[in-house]
Parts: C-alpha cells; structure tokens; sequence
C-alpha cells in the first residue's frame, strides 16, 4: 500500500500491546544444496526479503545469473528457490547460519498500523469526516496558542487494538485473544470504544459537548497561593474564545486585582477589561459574558494566568448520544 497515514506509531503500539515482539513474521528456511559457493534453498516459498543472522540483505538480483558476488542472492519464483552467494561459506558452514524470509519487522509494524488505521476510517465514516485531524489537547502547563496539536488517545488506542488484533491472526489464525482485542474497538453489544464513539457516548476533543459552554480551565501558570477553584454559568458571548485571567496586583481578598483579556478587534485576547477587586465571591470575568469564576486563597501574585475556553451557549451540541428508552405495553 502506498500510503503511510497512521494515527499511532510503533511505541504506541507497544504500550498496548507488550508482546508484540512474539509476532514477528520472518519463517527460518534450510539450505538443500551447495554448489561451489552457490548456495540453493529449494521449496523455500515466496520470498521479498532475505535475512542472514538477522541482518537484511540488499535486495534480490534481477537475474538468476547476477548472482557471482558475496552477499548477493535471487528468487527464482519458477522453481520456488532461493540461490545465495558466499565464498565464505562451504556445504558445512552454510548450515550453521540463520536464514529468515520475511518482511524487515519494523517495516511489517508500521504497515500494520497503517492498515489499522485506515480500517478505523471504515468504522468511523457514518458519523465523521476521515482522516480525523489533530488537536490541541489539554496541556494545563503549556499556553493554549502553544500546545502541540495531538490525536486523541481514544482514537491511538483504537488502532492499537485493531493492529494487534491483526498481527496476532496473521501468525495465529483464529484466534480468542484476537477477538478480544477487536472486541474493545467494536462488537454486537456496543460496548467498544469506537461503537461509543459512534453513539454519541464518548466524544473527540474537537467535539462540542453540553458542558462547553460552561468554560473549563485550559492553561494555568501559577506562582502564588491563590487559584481560581470554581468556574460557572454559560457563555453568552460568540462562538468561541479563551478567557485571559491575569493577576494585576499582588494581594489577598480586597487588595489583588485582576483583569481579563477576550476576542476582541479580530484577534484572540484583543481587548482587556478594567482591573477588578478579587473577592472571593464569584465574579464575572468580562461585563455581560455570562462566565463567573471564583478565586481561593491566601494571596495573589501578580503576574499569575489562567486560560478558560468557552463555546458560545447557542453553539449545537455535536455528537449527541443515540439515547434510548425501553417500552412496555
């Protein structure tokens, strides 16, 4: 397959799935006869790749005949054999080396998990658009305009899952702990992560849910006592922005002030509002926002920052729940 989309790479995969090294695909072939320095592996099956003591080879010769320098070797698919070449090696020593075909393991994991995620798309399609897009994910550290961009985890985990679910058939077949596997992504009961995702059940980050528009804390970079403990109401402004609480002056309740940054002349934290007394009473954040928070604790610092993210309370909740209701007569 030519693409190399995926949503998760091999550590992800293994966080997953610890025993993933057991499955490596390579198959150990034999030595049948050895002419010269000629050596033939008959009946060996189809080979892409060629291994000696763990170690690939370049690739295959174009020609049975190219074959004349140390290392080199070729797949004859009309016979089913393997010819390899080294003066190193005579009709004893031959047998004495490890011989693998199959794909570089690294190779077969990566296109695994590109597989995988491309089979997430087939499972996602009737409710998202596909491939998914990352987002910036909750970094309480790290300020919002500088959060790298992520996929969710649910969305790794899944392809985790999947991979795994088919690396082990590949080697196994049929296979319980295979099913298992597939069967946290999706099954008849829906109880999957993806048949949740699906029902509306559990959300993506970049979905807007009913508790959106209740602002939630994104960014806090803090070195005083005091903190903002409890944001509440609904916000009545746009459609989206990210709240700037700053401290102004240092102090405890009635003496630190702070002010609030907002959307305002086209940009993100364009316009900032009066100083304002902290209480410790819940206060509103911007005249008319409808976002109150409330502050806790000994003493404020000037300089102290917390980033709210809001939705705009007329924004549709997206991904609703498929919720359903039992009837008897």
């Amino acid at each position: 397959m030519a693409t190399n989309f995926t949503y998760a790479g091999i550590s992800d995969l293994t966080k997953y799935f610890n025993r993933v090294s057991d499955f490596d695909s390579k198959v150990q072939i034999f030595p049948t006869l050895t002419s010269g320095n000629l050596h033939l592996f008959r009946d060996c099956g189809y080979v892409d790749k060629l291994f000696v003591n763990g170690e690939e080879l370049a690739a295959a010769q174009s020609t049975s005949g190219a074959v004349d320098s140390n290392g080199e070797w070729f797949y004859a698919s009309a016979t089913n054999q393997v010819e390899y070449y080294n003066s190193n090696y005579s009709s004893t020593t031959i047998n004495e080396q490890v011989f693998e075909v199959g794909q570089d393991f690294t190779d077969f994991l990566n296109q695994t998990l590109v597989d995988a995620s491309l089979e997430l798309h087939n499972y996602l399609d009737a409710r998202y658009s596909t491939p998914l897009e990352k987002i910036k994910q909750v970094d309480i550290d790290t300020a919002a305009i500088s959060t790298s961009e992520e996929y969710d985890p649910i969305i790794i985990k899944a392809v985790c899952y999947i991979a795994t679910s088919n690396i082990i058939r590949a080697k196994e077949g049929p296979s319980e702990e295979a099913d298992y596997f597939m069967s946290l992504v999706t099954n008849p009961e829906r109880t999957g992560l993806i048949d949740k995702l699906n029902d509306g059940i559990y959300k993506l980050s970049s979905e807007v849910d009913a508790n959106d528009k209740k602002g939630s804390i994104r960014y806090r970079n803090v070195s005083g006592s005091m903190d903002i403990v409890e944001v509440s109401g609904e916000y009545s402004g746009g459609n989206y922005d990210i709240l700037k609480v700053e401290i102004e002056d240092t102090g405890a309740y009635g003496v630190g002030t702070y002010k609030t940054h907002y959307l305002a002349n086209d940009k993100l934290f364009g316009a900032v509002t009066d100083s304002n007394i902290i209480t410790g009473g819940l206060q509103e954040l911007v005249g008319g926002s409808g976002i109150w928070v409330r502050f806790q604790g000994a003493s404020a610092t000037d300089g102290d920052i917390w980033e709210i993210e809001v939705y705009g309370s007329h924004i549709k909740q997206t991904n609703k729940s498929n919720a359903t209701i039992e009837l008897s007569r």
